[in-house]
């Protein structure tokens, strides 16, 4: 397969179409990356972990043929974000260990949900912890983690019940993380409620986009942020590469 290297983001950024993931991965304008046929692949940062990752677009069996002839060129346990399905395509002493999680964006805001207005801003590090310890302990955004620029939450009695965390970084394009509810206060709406009023907010901000990432057996959330206008834009694998010795 022939490639074609890009040297610079907008490079990147005009062979994926601008895509709303490569703009969001995207962090320098030196990034580097590579094309071949309808694939195209490039070093970037994870929207979630915030670090160095080798993402790729395009049909998993073009995609597994270019990261094939990229080999070479990966340092060991190289981390790697594709189309679902591109494992698949991989050489025979090639592995990946992933983990199946869809993308999701927002281009408009979303309906306007009842309570949006109890919606605050959260300057609370340890009310934060406690919530995401009770709801979401797998939470891809922590107190004290620098990617987060706010918190917003809803309280109630005191309690900390709803929260979401802005970890934007990249230009014009808003990203929700830690997305969580209290299971005490489950089956309000709640989740709806904060996920509305922060992304309204990015958007009024200047945000042509708001994305967030989520499980792909996540069905509940599916159904919410269908319900708020969230459309699925990439169903992506994420996981190191294991280079296995060749016969």
């Amino acid at each position: 397969m022939a490639l074609t290297t890009l040297g610079s983001a907008a490079e990147i950024l005009v062979a994926t179409g601008h895509d709303a993931y490569a703009r969001s991965s995207l962090r320098r304008p030196g990034a580097r990356g590579w094309m071949a046929d309808r694939a195209v692949a490039w070093m970037g940062i994870d929207i979630e972990e915030r670090v160095s990752y080798l993402n790729a677009l395009g049909p998993p069996a073009q995609v597994g043929a270019l990261l094939a002839d990229l080999l070479p060129e990966l340092p060991p346990g190289q981390r790697l974000t594709v189309p679902r399905g591109t494992p698949a395509h991989l050489p025979a002493w090639v592995a990946m260990e992933g983990t199946d999680w869809d993308m999701r964006w927002l281009g408009a805001p979303p309906p306007h949900q009842p309570g949006e207005e109890s919606v605050e801003s959260v300057d609370d590090d340890p009310a934060v912890a406690a919530l995401l310890t009770a709801s979401s302990p797998t939470a891809s955004a922590l107190p004290g983690d620098p990617a987060v620029r706010r918190w917003a939450g809803i309280r109630e009695g005191g309690e900390l019940i709803a929260c979401a965390a802005d970890t934007s970084a990249a230009t014009a394009v808003g990203h929700l993380s830690s997305i969580a509810v209290h299971p005490s206060a489950r089956g309000r709406n709640l989740g709806a409620v904060v996920t509305a009023a922060l992304a309204r907010d990015l958007l009024e901000d200047g945000c042509d986009i708001v994305t967030l990432g989520m499980y792909a057996d996540n069905t509940y959330g599916r159904v919410m942020y269908d319900r708020l206008g969230f459309a699925d834009t990439h169903h992506f694998t994420s996981g190191p590469l294991l280079v296995r010795g060749r016969w």
